[in-house]
C-alpha cells in the first residue's frame, strides 16, 4: 500500500477507530433512529410472514429447512411449493422457532394469547418426538414427526445426537418456558430431561461433537470457546455439567499450532467459582486493521454472534466475550472495505446464488488455514451485527437495500448477494430468516430477547464464568 494511502487509512478508517476504546452498546434500541427502528419492524414483520406460514408445515407445525422461489427474485417473488428436499427439520430450527415465537409476540406481531397458543401446539408437537437422554436427534420429518437418517432420508434405526443442535434447542426451551409461564412446566420437563453430562468429556472438560447410537461418541470435540457451539456450553453448564468444562476450551489455539496467524497473549491462571481449583488457559487474539479479536474457526458471523442473541454477553463478559462480539463485527467490517472491498459486508454460511450452501467467512479473520471463501455476503450476518455494532450494522443494511433492491422481499430478505455477480440467492433458509427476527427484536426492543436467559436461574451460573475473564483484545494494536 503507497504511503498516502496508508495515512488516509489511518487517518479515516472508522471500523478501527469504533474499536480503539472498550466502550459496549448494551442497549442498541437507544443507538438508532425513529425512521431505523420503523424499518427494522418492517423486516421484522415480513420476516415472520415466511416463518409463521410458508415455512411450517401444514402436517406437524414443525418449520422446515427452507423455502424455494418459484421464480427470479424481485420486491414480489411467488414461492415455489414445498418439495422432499425441504419437509425435513432438526433441533436448533426446532428450538429458534420457539423462540422467534417469542420474539414475534414481543414486537407485536402476534397477540399474547395467540403466541401461548401457538407455543403450547408446538411443545405438543415437541413432546412426541423420538429422544435419547433427552436429546433430539438429528433430523426430523416435518410431514410425519419422525427421526430420519438424513435429510429426506428413511426412519432410523438408530441416530445421531448432536451437541449444538440441542445447544439451540434447549435455548429455544429456556426461552419459551421464562416467556409464557402458563407453559413453563412443560418447557421445564424438557430442559430437566436433557442428560448433559452423558455428552461431556470430563477428562479434557469439552463437550463431545455428539453421539452416535449404537458405535459411541465422535472422535472430535468442540473445543474453541468463540464459536456457535458455545451456546451448548452455555446449556451444559446450566444443567448438569461442571463449570470446568469453560476452561477445557481455548480461546485461541497455541502459537504451536498450525492456523492463520500467531496469537498475541499470555497464560493467565482462574480460580474455578465452583471447585476453587485454579486452570491456566492461553489468552491470545489476532488482529485485523489494528482490531484485536479473539477468532472463529471460518470467520462467521454466525460462529461469532449467533448466541448473544440469546445470551446477554455484553453485559455478562464485557471484558471478553462481549468486547470480543464487537471487535468481530468491526474486524468484518473493516474487511469488507479493505479487504474484499465490497460495498457490503457480512459473511455466514449461506447459500449461494447457484443454489449451493456453503460455509462461507472472512479468511484473514479465521483459524482454518485452508479455503475458505467470501464470495457472497449474507443479509442475516448482517442482522446479527445489530445488537453489538447497530448504526454500522444498521447502516449496512440500508446499503443492501439500496444496492439490491431485489433481496429484500414482502417475506424479507432472501439469503444471499454475489456482489461481483450481482446475483440473489433465490431461497430462503429458515435458520437465517430466524436469526433476523431474533435480531429485529433485540435492535428495537432494547434487547428484550436476552432477556429471557439473563432473568433465568441459568444466568447465575453462566454470569459467574463469563464474567470472571479479561480477553487480551482491549484497545488497538500498535
Amino acid at each position: 500500500m503507497p504511503a498516502a494511502d496508508q495515512h488516509d487509512r489511518a487517518t479515516t478508517d472508522p471500523w478501527s477507530a469504533a474499536a480503539a476504546d472498550n466502550t459496549l452498546v448494551t442497549d442498541p434500541t437507544a443507538a438508532l433512529t425513529a425512521s431505523q427502528l420503523s424499518f427494522l419492524r418492517q423486516v421484522g414483520r415480513r420476516t415472520w410472514t415466511l416463518l409463521s406460514g410458508p415455512d411450517l408445515d401444514p402436517a406437524t407445525g414443525l418449520p422446515m429447512d427452507s423455502v424455494l422461489l418459484a421464480g427470479k427474485p424481485g420486491p414480489t417473488v411467488t414461492l415455489a411449493p414445498p418439495k422432499a428436499a425441504q419437509e425435513y427439520t432438526n433441533p436448533a430450527l426446532i428450538g429458534n422457532y420457539l423462540t422467534v415465537l417469542v420474539a414475534a409476540r414481543d414486537l407485536g406481531l402476534l397477540s399474547a394469547a395467540n403466541a401461548q397458543s401457538q407455543a403450547g401446539a408446538a411443545l405438543t408437537e415437541i413432546q412426541k418426538l423420538t429422544k435419547y437422554q433427552g436429546f433430539l436427534f438429528r433430523w426430523y420429518s416435518t410431514k410425519t414427526g419422525a427421526a430420519i437418517a438424513s435429510p429426506q432420508g428413511k426412519p432410523i434405526t438408530d441416530g445421531y445426537v448432536s451437541s449444538v443442535d440441542n445447544g439451540w434447542f434447549a435455548q429455544g426451551l429456556l426461552v419459551a418456558q421464562q416467556a409464557f409461564p402458563a407453559l413453563a412446566g412443560g418447557f421445564g420437563a424438557l430442559l430437566a430431561a436433557m442428560n448433559w453430562p452423558f455428552l461431556y468429556d470430563s477428562a479434557d472438560n469439552l463437550l463431545y461433537n455428539g453421539y452416535q447410537v449404537g458405535k459411541g461418541y465422535s472422535a472430535s470435540t468442540y473445543d474453541n470457546a468463540y464459536s456457535g457451539p458455545r451456546i451448548a456450553d452455555y446449556l451444559a453448564m446450566a444443567y448438569g455439567v461442571p463449570g470446568a468444562l469453560w476452561w477445557g476450551l481455548s480461546r485461541t489455539p497455541p502459537a504451536s499450532h498450525n492456523q492463520r496467524q500467531v496469537p498475541q497473549g499470555q497464560q493467565v491462571s482462574y480460580t474455578d467459582p465452583q471447585n476453587n481449583k485454579k486452570y491456566s488457559v492461553f489468552e491470545g487474539h489476532y488482529v485485523y486493521d489494528k482490531i484485536k479479536f479473539v477468532p472463529t474457526f471460518n470467520g462467521s458471523l454466525y460462529q461469532a454472534l449467533a448466541p448473544e442473541l440469546v445470551v446477554p454477553e455484553q453485559t455478562m463478559a464485557p471484558g471478553s466475550l462481549g468486547l470480543n462480539d464487537r471487535n468481530t463485527a468491526l474486524a468484518q467490517g473493516a474487511y469488507g472495505s479493505y479487504g474484499a472491498k465490497t460495498p457490503l459486508w457480512g459473511w455466514a454460511p449461506a447459500t449461494s446464488p447457484s443454489g449451493r450452501y456453503t460455509n462461507y467467512g472472512v479468511p484473514d479473520l479465521s483459524i482454518d488455514t485452508g479455503t475458505i471463501s467470501d464470495e457472497v455476503t449474507s443479509p442475516y450476518s448482517e442482522f446479527l451485527a445489530l445488537p453489538v455494532i447497530p448504526v454500522q450494522a444498521e447502516a449496512d443494511i440500508t446499503q443492501l437495500t439500496a444496492n439490491y433492491p431485489a433481496s429484500y422481499t414482502q417475506y424479507g430478505f432472501l439469503d444471499s448477494v454475489d456482489t461481483k455477480t450481482n446475483q440473489i440467492a433465490a431461497r430462503f433458509m429458515t435458520i437465517s430468516q430466524s436469526a433476523i427476527l431474533m435480531a429485529v427484536d433485540d435492535a428495537v426492543d432494547h434487547d428484550q430477547l436476552q432477556s429471557y436467559l439473563a432473568g433465568s436461574p441459568a444466568a447465575k451460573v453462566l454470569t459467574q464464568y463469563l464474567g470472571i475473564e479479561s480477553y487480551s483484545i482491549q484497545g488497538l494494536a500498535s
